[in-house]
């Protein structure tokens, strides 16, 4: 079908990948009665708290005035990293707690922000993944960095003064370890015939590649996240190895927090071609993202956006016909990036102008839809345009309830052959972390 088969891929800026904020000010973790735990603020930037049972966040304080806070003892200065070590995270949230955060879900779950109280020091990085946060005590704490569902805890001793921070420490870890104070959102790959994700966020740190004349493969024994594909002969029993079983059941797809169904045909040449057109895969899907799952779909994938949520999107050339909207061949065109959020991190990584690479489909227009924000609460949702590809929306986003729906029209991977990481592909992670934030209201930039 395409040139793509002799490339491996990445995601979009997706990825937008999904808000951002920063935050500022100082405050005692408040437990919070439900929900799940640990998470960061609606936006570019987040920030864990939680309780029993917990949920994740930061929102203001209840008066949304600080009183009494203590003079600043010491500076903890560092730099949060991608867990491939070299992509700066803007907007992470870095605190120190004498509490250990409860543990993040591991399932589906609406990440609520909740309520903090005075007393704790935090701060959020800068576009260049930058920190300074002052503290107010000295001795043994817990330092937190997270950024949706990354998150890292390691045990630091803050003395007086100026404090480099081990790098070791801020890097967002690529595999779970919750033993080790170690998180990552758990997610699911639906292995596209042509867009080859799971390459790209090895890339980005979460599995080791191996080698290959198409750019390389992911090894699944190294991977951090779960690859559902079609086996032959086919397995019509286990889920895991069935893309449409997987879909079809709820009590698989409940247990992740972000799907990625990258691009295969919706041309009738696959064996998937009218799987979002059946009524369950609608429904598990629509539930899983208004539960406060993320849905990431490139291109020929597009109908498992169009199918459960009409309206929001209109696609180029599209008709009641399922794939009436795929192009018969792939454009690359200017990237022009909408969000300053973003435009502010890439250019902290010297990245100015770029292309978007191998659109396979075209968007021609978004609308904004009755629909119910985290609360259940009826509102109108506008979907966002985080990047276009010339003069069309490339990258989008909307909320459903408590999660959000992110589309693109290019290939996360491109055209490329090789591991470099494409600007696309950051803008992928890029969106991908801040559509993991919780819900909520942020906090003012300190």
């Amino acid at each position: 079908m395409r040139n793509m088969l002799q490339s491996i891929f990445m995601l979009g800026a997706l990825v937008v990948l999904v808000g951002a904020c920063s935050a500022n000010g100082s405050g005692v973790i408040a437990p919070a009665s439900g929900g799940a735990g640990g998470n960061q603020v609606d936006g570019s930037a987040g920030a864990f708290t939680g309780g029993t049972g917990g949920t994740g966040g930061i929102l203001n304080t209840d008066s949304g005035i600080e009183t009494g806070t203590p003079p600043t003892i010491a500076h903890l200065q560092g730099q949060v990293l991608a867990p491939e070590g070299t992509i700066p995270i803007s907007g992470a949230l870095v605190y120190l707690t004498n509490t250990v955060p409860p543990s993040i879900p591991e399932h589906v779950f609406c990440d609520k922000c909740v309520q903090i109280a005075l007393g704790e020091d935090y701060t959020f990085t800068h576009p260049d993944g930058t920190f300074n946060l002052p503290a107010s005590s000295t001795g043994s704490q817990f330092l937190v960095v997270q950024k949706g569902q990354f998150r890292k805890v390691r045990t630091i001793n803050v003395v007086p003064g100026d404090q480099h921070v081990d790098p070791e420490f801020t890097r967002l870890p690529g595999r779970m370890n919750k033993a080790n104070g170690e998180d990552i959102p758990k997610m699911a790959v639906i292995v596209g015939q042509w867009d080859a994700i799971e390459v790209s966020l090895a890339k980005l740190g979460l599995a080791d590649i191996i080698p290959s004349a198409l750019g390389g493969k992911v090894d699944r024994s190294t991977a951090g996240f779960d690859m559902i594909e079609n086996t032959w002969p086919p397995d019509l029993q286990d889920p895991m190895k069935n893309p449409s079983k997987f879909l079809k059941s709820w009590d698989y797809l409940s247990r992740y927090h972000i799907l990625f169904i990258p691009c295969s045909g919706s041309d009738g040449t696959t064996c998937n071609d009218y799987l979002p057109d059946d009524s369950t895969v609608q429904q598990n899907l629509q539930r899983f993202v208004s539960e406060g799952g993320k849905l990431y779909v490139t291109d020929y994938s597009y109908e498992y956006v169009r199918r459960p949520w009409p309206g929001y999107v209109t696609w180029d050339s599209e008709t009641s016909s399922t794939g009436s909207a795929c192009l018969t061949g792939d454009y690359n065109a200017p990237a022009a990036v909408q969000d300053q959020d973003m435009k502010d991190w890439l250019a902290a990584q010297g990245i100015y102008n770029f292309d978007v690479e191998a659109n396979w489909t075209r968007i021609d227009s978004l609308h904004t839809q009755p629909g119910f924000d985290a609360d259940g609460v009826p509102a109108d949702i506008t979907p966002k345009a985080w990047v276009l590809g010339g003069s069309n929306p490339a990258t989008i986003s909307f909320e459903d309830h408590c999660g959000r729906v992110l589309f693109s029209t290019y290939h996360t991977e491109g055209n490329a052959d090789d591991h470099t990481l494409l600007p696309q592909e950051r803008a992928l992670l890029y969106v991908l972390l801040e559509v993991g934030v919780c819900v909520g209201t942020p906090l003012p930039p300190k």
